[in-house]
């Protein structure tokens, strides 16, 4: 309920909390009913018709989209929501519908703007539970990229690079408020190779610049 400037929440054990915002994350389930007839194998930990790398799920039958859980050569087997994943991979399994026979290795990106001055674009493994090294651009060093582990309360971080790692491979990419960059970091991705100087990798994605 609306209380004064902000909102006063109730939860299921009698608990009320008041807050400025409310952020409502409902999640998804993949809808795997139109393929219980034909068999179709549902990833039990992911969701999704698993298909091969031509996005096959049997004999002539493909599966696109969020609804495929397809092998990603560089990050292993995936399911993917996004719209740019959705787009390559359905224009990949009709052109394998007639016969092209091509494997699916398109790294998908997502994006979106939080804000009037804040925006991010992504690619490749996102997740929490990865360790990150995060490069951000400070207006007093204007020429050289920084690593900061501990971010001090007083500093502003309005643009940089979030690297999320596996065994010192980057397997996802986060460029806040640096745009046009998703191909730099599709490449980084694919190579599969080992990283430990962060503040060289980053001078890649010019965090410097005016974006």
């Amino acid at each position: 309920t609306c209380k004064g400037s902000g909102v006063e929440v109730t939860l299921n054990n009698g608990e009320q909390l008041q807050v400025d915002h409310i952020l409502v994350a409902v999640g998804l389930e993949p809808s795997t009913e139109l393929g219980d007839s034909a068999g179709l194998e549902v990833h039990a930990q992911m969701g999704g018709y698993v298909v091969n790398a031509e996005l096959e799920a049997r004999s002539n039958l493909f599966v696109a989209g969020d609804a495929a859980c397809f092998y990603d050569p560089v990050l292993g087997r995936r399911r993917v929501e996004h719209h740019d994943h959705a787009v390559v991979s359905g224009k990949l399994a009709g052109q394998n519908m007639t016969g092209a026979s091509q494997p699916y290795h398109h790294q998908s990106m997502f994006w979106s703007d939080l804000g009037p001055n804040v925006g991010y674009e992504a690619i490749g493994l996102v997740d929490s539970s990865l360790p990150t090294v995060g490069i951000w651009a400070h207006k007093d060093q204007p020429n050289e990229a920084q690593i900061n582990t501990d971010p001090a309360a007083s500093e502003k971080y309005e643009q940089g690079i979030v690297f999320y790692m596996s065994k010192d491979k980057v397997v996802g990419v986060v460029t806040w408020n640096i745009f046009g960059k998703i191909p730099i970091a599709r490449t980084v991705i694919a190579s599969g190779e080992e990283h430990h100087d962060f503040g060289q990798l980053a001078k890649q994605f010019d965090i410097h610049a005016e974006h």
